[in-house]
């Protein structure tokens, strides 16, 4: 292809997609199909839902919204671990016209006080071992917030109680524009947005999956694992694969390593769905103890980048089908994906991309003037996507500001290959421009995790008085190994230029990053600075 061809790329048709199933009929339509198949077990407290029991569990939510007389539009807050009890809420929502706001439960009391101010919830549901959370949240709050404990130790109203009393069915009319969720941002810079995800949105995205021939070794009736955070939207949609399937998901709480290869033996799970840093402890886990890996026919990973290497180790390891995600919450989880045929070690460029467009998704690369530039050239990442939000929550200006024309402006940014294949570079703002020369931190990190003794790095830019900006390195180490600076910073420079090899280097136990396992470069540029000026 010729490298003046335009940077568009669009996905395959999304073909019948007038026959897709709507998330909200999934608990129904397995309760006729598969009444008795265990739909959701939570490993953690071994208890389960089968179809039959979601289908009442879900008609037993919207009883007790309407007991507290709830109304479609109104928001419902769930305060959580991962465990069975969030899926009759989400799917339950849909038949009360109800939004979920899911909240991240590692956050401060001020930052949920927030999310929940800003969302106007009317109720916060809330496991008990969050109760002082949830309290201090709702004082910050500062006005009337019902609160509702998932179980209750000594009796009383509770969510459990709630789901397993008989109740008579009532579903709200199903409205593509329905706000089904209102899912934050991590709020990097400045304060989170409310993102507006439409039932319908969250259910094309698993259609546009299940016409894909690359999504075919999941197949019906399959048994997968989640352990990524059902607040997050890619943990969300991880479990709805599997439901729209009618298979079986294990669900847990605890994602460390020992406990995960526990629970895909003893479930004989065939997938499961990771971020690179867990797949990185699992691997080491199997190597410390010299085991076998478990049998899966696939492996789902995204949220981060995963090293070259660790793929490469991986794809020998497990021998089973690798797809990555990437995509964002504005989109209702992926825009692109690499599929198996394309974790090819023969080919690795291949393996240093995100793959191509979802099915009925298109994306461009543009130009700080918003037009389309060549294949092969560095700009921002646009996607036109069925599943687009329904906007940021109160906020029309910045509304306006990411969606253009039906178009998303992403802020990441990336450029399309001569092949179509996407690559990314960094979010826009994280660039580095030394000297003159624009600098990429994912290129220069890519080429510190290839040293044995890194785990991972993030890469940003300091002030320097001499060029304007400097590249400096936090690195989190391999358990036991130890490195030099000059050690990494001579490893850097015999695989990419030396301006663009870190100045400064320093170790950090363990990198910052969000549940999602994104690594939080404000919080790494912080602390980059506060050393670098000897605070």
């Amino acid at each position: 292809m010729s490298s003046t061809q335009l940077a568009h790329v669009d996905g395959p048709p999304l073909e019948r997609a007038g026959q897709m199933i709507w998330i909200g009929d999934l608990p129904a339509l397995g309760a006729v199909r598969c009444p008795d198949q265990a739909a959701i077990i939570f490993a953690d407290q071994s208890r389960q839902l089968s179809y039959a029991e979601l289908d009442r569990a879900c008609d037993g939510f919207v009883a007790l919204l309407r007991a507290r007389n709830i109304r479609s539009g109104d928001r419902v807050a769930y305060l959580g671990k991962n465990s069975e009890l969030y899926f009759p809420v989400l799917l339950g929502a849909v038949r009360a016209g109800v939004v979920v706001v899911p909240l991240n439960w590692r956050l401060t009391p001020v930052e949920l006080a927030y999310q929940l101010q800003d969302s106007q919830s009317c109720l916060l549901i809330h496991d008990r071992e969050l109760t002082d959370a949830a309290v201090q949240s709702r004082e910050l709050c500062n006005r009337a917030l019902p609160l509702l404990p998932t179980d209750a130790r000594t009796g009383g109203d509770s969510l459990i109680s709630a789901l397993s009393k008989p109740a008579e069915r009532t579903v709200a009319p199903r409205d593509r524009s329905q706000v089904l969720l209102q899912l934050y941002t991590s709020g990097t810079t400045g304060k989170p947005k409310g993102v507006l995800v439409s039932h319908y949105a969250l259910s094309i995205m698993r259609h546009a999956e299940l016409i894909s021939p690359d999504f075919a070794h999941l197949r019906a009736g399959s048994v997968i694992l989640s352990a990524m955070p059902n607040f997050h939207v890619g943990g969300m949609s991880w479990v709805l694969m599997g439901l729209v399937r009618f298979g079986t998901v294990v669900l847990t709480a605890d994602a460390a390593p020992s406990s995960l290869l526990a629970l895909l033996r003893r479930f004989d799970a065939e997938h499961t769905f990771a971020v690179p840093t867990v797949i990185r402890a699992i691997v080491d886990e199997l190597h410390s103890r010299g085991e076998s890996p478990p049998a899966l026919a696939g492996i789902f990973y995204g949220a981060m980048p995963m090293s070259e290497s660790l793929l490469r180790e991986a794809l020998q390891l497990f021998n089973c089908a690798f797809v990555q995600f990437f995509g964002m919450t504005e989109i209702a989880g992926s825009a692109t994906f690499l599929a198996p045929q394309d974790h090819d070690p023969a080919r690795p460029q291949l393996l240093r991309t995100v793959g191509k467009p979802y099915p009925g998704t298109s994306l461009e690369i543009r130009g700080p003037d918003r037009r389309v530039l060549p294949r092969n050239t560095h700009g921002e990442i646009w996607i036109k996507s069925p599943s687009l939000m329904l906007g940021y929550n109160q906020l029309p200006d910045q509304t306006a500001q990411a969606i253009v024309d039906g178009w998303y402006a992403s802020g990441d940014g990336g450029f399309v290959d001569d092949e179509g294949y996407l690559n990314l570079t960094d979010r826009i703002k994280d660039m580095i421009i030394s000297g003159g020369e624009n600098i990429y931190p994912a290129e220069v990190e890519e080429a510190l995790r290839r040293h044995p003794s890194v785990l991972d790095a993030a890469v940003v830019a300091v002030p320097d008085a001499r060029w304007g900006e400097m590249v400096a390195a936090a690195v989190e180490l391999r358990p036991g190994k130890q490195v030099s600076p000059a050690e990494l910073q001579s490893f850097a420079r015999n695989q990419i230029a030396g301006y663009k090899c870190p100045k400064r280097v320093i170790f950090m136990e363990v990198l910052p990053r969000t549940v999602s396992g994104k690594v939080q470069r404000a919080e790494v540029r912080r602390h980059m600075r506060e050393e670098v000026s000897g605070k």
